[in-house]
């Protein structure tokens, strides 16, 4: 993996956050689920599955947990933000031993909600009536999330560090102000989901 580093995002720009922080803070990470903590989508997975093949193999699995203990031993939290149905990505987490240390999933509660993300109340809110493209309205669902996360932790936009595979999600959470928003996946790079992620993730750990 460090040698990965050396040629992989070598001038850390949008890291550059980090580096001005001279004061240990209060960062929470909130991934998107498919394509960003996977190598694959989990749509179609079957449920008897031992879904390893989610995260690419074992050693990637593994590589992910530590990175994951880092944060939390690091005394930050995390989160995740995605369009799946909650207990679904509960039941993955929990059979890849990952469920305990997530603070909280924010999804869909059920699979209508995949296709109906927003309610009547924020259709109404952010004037979505003419709104078709569910692309968009999950985008506008993301970030409802990211502000219900920053309310219950009572930290400001910038100390929430988001990541997704989606660029209209990203583009639309840093709009709304959350500018430590990243894009996982480049086809500069070559690197994908959750191949990408970890090398952002360690790079970002060893600034914290």
């Amino acid at each position: 993996m460090n040698n990965i580093n050396k040629i992989f995002n070598k001038s850390f720009n949008d890291l550059s956050f980090l580096l001005e922080n001279t004061e240990k803070q209060k960062f929470i990470f909130v991934f998107d689920f498919d394509l960003t903590l996977t190598f694959i989508s989990s749509d179609g997975i079957k449920i008897d599955s031992d879904y390893i093949d989610l995260f690419g193999n074992n050693n990637k699995l593994i590589q992910l947990k530590e990175i994951m203990e880092k944060i939390i031993n690091n005394g930050y939290i995390i989160y995740i933000n995605t369009r799946g149905v909650i207990s679904d990505i509960k039941h993955i987490l929990t059979n890849v031993g990952l469920e305990s240390m997530i603070k909280e999933i924010k999804g869909s509660k059920n699979i209508d909600n995949i296709n109906i993300p927003l309610s009547n109340q924020e259709i109404n809110l952010y004037n979505l009536y003419n709104i078709n493209n569910i692309n968009i309205l999950w985008a506008v669902k993301k970030v409802i999330y990211l502000n219900q996360i920053k309310e219950q932790e009572n930290i400001l936009n910038n100390n929430i560090l988001f990541f997704d595979d989606s660029l209209l999600n990203i583009n639309t959470a840093k709009l709304n102000g959350y500018n430590n928003s990243f894009l996982i996946g480049s086809n500069d790079s070559g690197l994908y989901g959750l191949d990408y992620l970890l090398i952002k993730l360690e790079q970002i750990l060893e600034l914290l």
